[in-house]
């Protein structure tokens, strides 16, 4: 969506958030309503779970939600317990799985909030079997090559924990991909053979067929094999890139606003901001903008990033500050611009991929970190 062409309501609505938080998150419900449609036809019949985790990637759990629930998504997935119980107060009726439950696993909390725990050792599965009386369902997690959280194969080979595997009322097991976004990696194969080989044996300890989900968002791309029971995509929904070094078959979902605070002209020779880290190597016309590294804006951009005013791009001048960045605007005439006019950080001009690769990170490091403080709008 760009900023200037969107209706005089929706212009005021935005500039009351500027002028009293200095930067805005605009949320394109369109888009994700789009990428919906492709996941969809990319699952192959697979039930989609949304992975809605940290804070639903900074964008707000309640807002996040709420749209994935007008698009009739009714199973998610979060981090932790605390995301839990904030979702169950407002939604009584979708099923929440927690994917890290804390040390140690609190299943009075589960029950209370109906929270469905994703097992990640055996040492949890013991502890949800000793206060678990009422046959509550769970979700069992391999390790298939990650090395971070799960279950092995090896355990599920040892029988001195056959026991425990039966007293749980499992609703699916998954593993999580580590090399999704490159096609022709082949741990990917790798990991979906051995996911594989832990449901036929997990099937035969407890003597029924038990579901499988692998895919994360980019492993709908992998093909139809990987779809399995359940896929689990997050990032999908916002429109970053599943692909590496492909063209992005999804819609941006996101943009990213500031505002001029103060115009001066400034004199050759004349440093800007903290450490005198740049000179000015002619008089120019300079703008401090109303985001900093508070906001999540990143110091890594001092002295070599920009920003976009009126589809131009300009560059930031010195270093940026905690809630302030200074950038030079000598391509526009004097008085062109004023205070209060709209500086784009991401968006029509610049993708959110291509912002994190200008800050050496990823799209999700961007997201979660960025979305802490600044405001949000449903566009």
């Amino acid at each position: 969506m760009v900023i200037n062409k969107i209706s005089a309501s929706f212009e005021n609505q935005y500039n009351k958030y500027l002028s009293q938080s200095g930067s805005l998150f605009l949320i394109n419900k369109k888009s994700i309503a789009y990428n919906s449609s492709v996941i969809s036809k990319k699952s192959n019949n697979a039930i989609i779970c949304p992975v809605i985790k940290a804070n639903a990637y900074g964008m707000g759990l309640l807002t996040i939600a709420k749209i994935l629930i007008e698009l009739g998504y009714k199973k998610m997935f979060l981090a932790n317990i605390s995301e839990g119980k904030e979702i169950r107060k407002k939604y009584k009726s979708i099923e929440l799985y927690i994917l890290n439950c804390g040390k140690p696993l609190n299943t009075k909390v589960l029950k209370k909030y109906n929270l469905t725990p994703v097992l990640n050792s055996i040492d949890e599965i013991k502890a949800f079997i000793k206060n678990n009386k009422n046959n509550n369902s769970c979700i069992i997690h391999i390790d298939t090559a990650m090395n971070r959280l799960g279950i092995p194969y090896s355990d599920l080979l040892n029988k001195e924990n056959t026991e425990n595997f039966n007293k749980l009322n499992i609703k699916f097991i998954m593993t999580h991909l580590a090399c999704a976004e490159d096609k022709n990696n082949n741990l990917n194969l790798k990991q979906l053979n051995e996911l594989k080989k832990c449901n036929k044996l997990l099937s035969k300890i407890v003597k029924k067929s038990i579901k499988s989900s692998i895919c994360n968002s980019s492993g709908l791309w992998l093909g139809k094999k990987y779809s399995l029971n359940i896929v689990r995509p997050g990032a999908a929904f916002w429109g970053i890139n599943p692909l590496v070094k492909k063209h992005n078959p999804l819609k941006e979902v996101f943009s990213l606003y500031a505002q001029i605070t103060q115009i001066k002209k400034a004199s050759k020779n004349t440093s800007i901001g903290y450490g005198q880290t740049l000179k000015l190597k002619k008089d120019s016309i300079i703008a401090t903008i109303s985001i900093g590294y508070s906001n999540g804006f990143s110091r890594l951009l001092s002295n070599k990033g920009s920003v976009y005013i009126r589809n131009k791009r300009l560059n930031i001048l010195g270093r940026v500050s905690m809630d302030l960045t200074v950038i030079d605007i000598s391509k526009f005439k004097y008085g062109d611009i004023k205070t209060g006019d709209v500086v784009e950080i991401f968006g029509p001009n610049r993708s959110l991929e291509k912002f994190a690769k200008e800050n050496n990170t990823i799209p999700y490091e961007i997201l979660c970190s960025m979305g802490k403080n600044i405001p949000k709008i449903i566009a």
